[in-house]
C-alpha cells in the first residue's frame, strides 16, 4: 500500500495511524507498560512533547537506555519508520490535526448502519441516500446556526469578536480555547532582522516551555515553532499572545484558511493552477472534470433566475461547443429529431423495461457467513489481539450453585448469606408485632366482656 500511493498519488503524505502504534505499547512492553509505570509519562512526554526533530531522537534515545530497550527489536523498527508515525515529523504539513484514522473509521460506521455482508444493491442504494438526506440537513442546521446564533463575546475581545464574524461556529468553539490560554503567557521581544520581530514565548508558570515567534512588521505574515497553524489550519496560542501585544485587532487573511469560514461549502474551490495538464494520467482528468462541473454548475445558479441570463448562457455554451469540437477534431454532436421518434424501430429496450438485478453474491469475496453444525461451529469473525484475549478470561461462579453473577456469600441458596439473614430478622420482626396485636386484641376483648358483666 505505502509504494502504491507513493506511485499513483506523488504529491500526497502516507502515515500510519498514531493510536494503533501506541496500542501496540502494551502487548510488546508490558514489563515496563503498566498501570502507573513513569515509562507511560515518559513516552507521552516524547511523542507529544517535542516540537524538534533533535528533541525527539534525544528522549527516544535516553529513554530507551534508561528502561534497557536498546535491543528491543520492535522498538527499533518503530524508530527507523518514526518520520511516518510520530508528529513532530508532520507538523509542518496541514492534517486538520489529524493524528488517527479517525475520520476513516466514521466513513465505517456510517456504512454499517445499513450495509452488511448480505445487502442488497437496492437496500444500499435506499441506504445511503436516506443516509445523505440526513447529513445534507444535519449540515444545513449547523450552517443555520451559525449564521443567525451570535456568540457570547466581551467587548474588550477584539480578535474574538472578529473570529466570530469569519469562521463557523464549530471552529470558532476550537479558537476560543486557544484564546482562553493566552494570558497564561508571557512575551519577550529578542529582535528586528530584515523587517521581521523575534518574540519568545513562554508560560508562566513553566518557563521551560517556551516558543520562538518571528512576525513581519508590515503584513503580519508570521510562524511560530510549533507549527501549530500549519498542522491544524488555526492561529496558536502563541501567536496570539503576539498579536494581542501588538494591538492588532482582527485576524490576518492569509491566518485564515477558507475551509474554516462561515458558508465555505456553498461553492467548494479547485484551484486550476494546481491541476496538472496533459500528462495522461486518469486522476488529472478526474480533477478537471470535477473543476469543470462546479464552475458551470455555479455559472448556472447565477443565470438560472433570469431569462435574459439564461440566453447569454445558453449563447455562450453553444459558443463554447463549437471551439472545443475544433480543438479536438469531434464530429458535430448529433441532436436527436422528435420526428424520428415515432419512425425509429428499434429493438431496444425502453428505459421503463430495463430491470436492474441485484448481482451474483461471490463466494470468494467479503466475509463469509457463519456455518454451524452439530460438532462444531466455524466462525468468520476478525482474529483477536493479545490483548483482547487477555481480557476474555472464564467468569466466576458460585461454588453453591454453580451460576455466575455472584459468590458464595451472596448466593441465595445459603441461609448464612446476608439476604438471607436479612429477610429472616424481618420475618421475625413482623412475627413478634402479630403477636403483641393479638394479646392487644385479647385484652381489650376481655375487657368488653367485664363491662358487659358489671352491667
Amino acid at each position: 500500500m505505502k509504494g502504491a500511493i507513493a506511485q499513483v498519488f506523488p504529491n500526497t503524505r502516507h502515515r500510519l495511524c498514531l493510536w494503533h502504534i501506541k496500542k501496540k505499547f502494551v502487548e510488546k512492553l508490558s514489563q515496563v507498560y503498566y498501570k502507573r509505570s513513569k515509562f507511560k509519562k515518559d513516552k507521552k512526554k516524547c511523542i507529544k512533547g517535542t516540537y524538534k526533530k533533535e528533541d525527539f531522537e534525544d528522549r527516544w534515545m535516553s529513554m530507551m537506555k534508561e528502561y534497557d530497550l536498546e535491543s528491543n527489536q520492535w522498538l527499533q523498527g518503530l524508530f527507523d519508520i518514526r518520520e511516518s508515525w510520530a508528529p513532530v515529523y508532520n507538523r509542518a504539513a496541514f492534517f486538520a490535526g489529524m493524528n488517527t484514522t479517525g475520520r476513516s473509521e466514521g466513513i465505517n460506521a456510517f456504512f454499517d448502519g445499513y450495509v452488511s455482508h448480505s445487502s442488497k444493491l437496492q437496500e444500499f442504494v435506499l441506504g445511503y441516500e436516506k443516509d445523505l438526506k440526513r447529513i445534507v440537513k444535519r449540515e444545513n442546521d449547523e450552517d443555520y446556526e451559525t449564521e443567525h446564533k451570535s456568540r457570547i463575546v466581551k467587548d474588550h475581545e477584539f480578535l474574538l469578536m472578529d473570529a466570530a464574524k469569519v469562521y463557523t461556529r464549530n471552529i470558532f468553539n476550537k479558537f476560543k480555547d486557544e484564546w482562553s490560554k493566552v494570558f497564561h503567557y508571557k512575551v519577550e521581544n529578542v529582535g528586528n532582522t530584515n523587517g521581521f520581530q523575534s518574540f519568545v514565548v513562554l508560560k508562566k508558570d513553566d518557563e521551560l516551555e517556551k516558543f520562538e515567534v518571528t512576525l513581519d512588521s508590515q503584513t503580519y505574515e508570521g510562524k511560530c515553532e510549533c507549527q501549530y497553524f500549519e498542522f491544524v489550519g488555526l492561529l496558536c496560542v502563541h501567536m496570539l499572545k503576539v498579536l494581542f501585544i501588538k494591538d492588532i485587532d482582527q485576524i490576518p487573511e492569509h491566518f485564515i484558511l477558507p475551509r474554516w469560514r462561515q458558508k465555505a461549502n456553498k461553492f467548494r474551490k479547485i484551484d486550476s493552477q494546481g491541476l496538472v495538464h496533459d500528462d495522461g494520467n486518469d486522476e488529472s482528468e478526474a480533477l478537471r472534470l470535477s473543476h469543470m462541473c462546479q464552475q458551470g454548475t455555479k455559472l448556472a445558479c447565477l443565470a438560472a433566475p433570469s431569462n435574459e441570463c439564461y440566453t447569454i448562457f445558453m449563447e455562450g455554451i453553444n459558443a463554447l461547443f463549437e471551439k472545443i469540437e475544433k480543438v479536438r477534431n469531434l464530429p458535430p454532436i448529433q441532436v436527436c429529431d422528435e420526428s424520428r421518434v415515432g419512425n425509429d424501430k428499434s429493438t431496444e429496450p425502453s428505459a421503463s423495461q430495463v430491470l436492474l438485478l441485484d448481482p451474483h453474491i461471490s463466494q470468494t469475496k467479503g466475509r463469509k457467513k457463519d456455518v454451524k453444525e452439530k460438532a462444531t461451529t466455524t466462525q468468520s469473525k476478525r482474529l483477536k489481539s493479545g490483548m483482547e484475549m487477555s481480557l476474555n478470561k472464564n467468569k466466576r461462579t458460585c461454588r453453591m450453585c454453580f451460576k455466575v453473577g455472584h459468590d458464595k456469600r451472596t448466593c441465595p441458596s445459603n441461609p448464612m448469606s446476608k439476604a438471607n439473614k436479612a429477610t429472616a430478622l424481618q420475618e421475625d420482626g413482623e412475627g413478634s408485632n402479630g403477636d403483641v396485636e393479638e394479646e392487644e386484641l385479647e385484652g381489650s376483648h376481655c375487657d368488653e366482656e367485664e363491662e358487659e358483666g358489671s352491667y
